[in-house]
């Protein structure tokens, strides 16, 4: 019997199911590895993706900042001294990433080096400088500008979340197909329900605290994150139930020190200051909420953090948040300060509504997971290389 197809159609065949069955050579750069979210993703993600062995990894790193946990020996490890934001970085990556032959390059921050010899994959993880005013005019414009030039160059744009997807459609103006909504995943080694009384201990020997208490996040973008309405809201739990607790603001003393500058802070504040993610777990599963009204968040770790420790969440309706909470937590409007405090308060007062909220939280923070995130990543290095293939086939 002949074979009806063309011999194009038989070569575009060929070529996927030799791209199926072949591992991608990847490069990441990972010198954007720090204590944020954008860390976490880097660290996690890399963790994932190298423990599936469909990949082979290089990962550029700072020599000074390296990536903790990347022992795997399938991960090829290369420093790079370059700064970041630097003309240098461009001709290290130029020679780079040739040297090591790879089939993608992906950046896990919206700065993308101009000419790696291969298709790019970039990760939105929110768009806040199109949306606030969070930076002078000059640093604001080219923020911008970096976006706007890794949204020309990349073959795949992922984001974080379905939101972030739809801001980046919307002010980027880029073609839903080039798009892929992959969220975050969360630690379970980390963050996971749990309440052992050696927790309560360090609680009360480094914070001075012990239940019930609120904890709230403070950060150094503290414009978007709208810590004054929390600590209002806080203050009002105070007044309409009168118990005694203590709220945790943990993070960098930036928004504290905002608001500090207009108005006297709450007597019962503890500032934990920068803690780590086992402390932040330990904080989460023995408090009676977590609140966090941001104004805007591209995904909102955090919440998905306290909800995997079976911490009842309040957050606002904003960005990506309602979407990350699905059921697991109580959304408001963001200036909705009563009812946000009358949520609180039912926590803190009636038992079973807690109790139910928890086991909410930790139902909804099971569907994410950073091996699934990195199943989905691989994914899209496979559609980059794909097509850069099949175009340069031009079959």
């Amino acid at each position: 019997m002949s074979d009806s197809r063309s011999s194009g159609q038989i070569d575009r065949e060929l070529l996927r199911a030799e791209l199926s069955d072949a591992n991608v050579r990847a490069g990441f750069d990972a010198r954007w590895y720090n204590d944020s979210g954008v860390g976490v993703y880097v660290a996690q993600l890399l963790r994932a993706m190298a423990a599936s062995g469909e990949v082979d990894l290089v990962v550029y790193e700072d020599p000074r900042n390296p990536v903790p946990g990347l022992d795997d020996p399938r991960i090829e490890r290369v420093p790079i001294s370059a700064a970041r934001y630097s003309i240098s970085e461009q001709f290290a990556f130029y020679r780079r990433a040739r040297r090591d032959k790879l089939d993608v390059f992906h950046s896990p921050f919206y700065v993308v080096p101009a000419a790696v010899g291969c298709p790019v994959v970039v990760t939105f993880h929110d768009l806040i400088p199109f949306l606030f005013h969070i930076y002078s005019a000059p640093k604001q414009w080219m923020v911008k500008m970096g976006y706007r030039w890794a949204a020309k160059i990349a073959t795949k744009i992922i984001t974080v979340s379905q939101h972030t997807a739809a801001d980046t459609e919307r002010i980027l103006k880029i073609p839903p197909g080039r798009i892929e909504s992959i969220p975050n995943g969360v630690s379970r080694d980390i963050f996971h329900p749990g309440d052992d009384d050696w927790e309560l201990q360090v609680l009360r020997r480094e914070y001075g605290v012990h239940p019930p208490y609120a904890v709230v996040a403070s950060a150094r973008n503290w414009k978007t994150k709208n810590l004054q309405s929390a600590l209002l809201a806080l203050e009002k739990v105070h007044a309409k139930t009168g118990i005694d607790f203590k709220t945790v603001v943990y993070g960098p003393r930036d928004g504290l020190d905002a608001i500090r500058r207009e108005h006297a802070p709450p007597g019962n504040l503890v500032e934990a200051g920068y803690v780590n993610a086992k402390e932040l777990a330990i904080l989460f599963r023995h408090a009676h909420v977590f609140v966090m009204p941001s104004l805007y968040e591209g995904f909102g770790l955090p919440v998905l953090e306290a909800m995997a420790c079976g911490c009842a969440v309040v957050t606002s309706h904003c960005g990506s948040l309602a979407e990350v909470a699905g059921t697991g937590a109580q959304t408001f409007d963001p200036f909705d300060v009563d009812g946000m405090a009358e949520a609180m308060a039912g926590l803190l007062t009636d038992a079973q509504q807690l109790a139910r909220w928890r086991a909410r939280a930790v139902e909804r923070a099971g569907e994410f997971s950073w091996k699934r995130s990195a199943e989905a990543t691989l994914a899209v290095y496979r559609q980059a290389v794909r097509k850069n293939q099949l175009e340069a086939a031009n079959v």
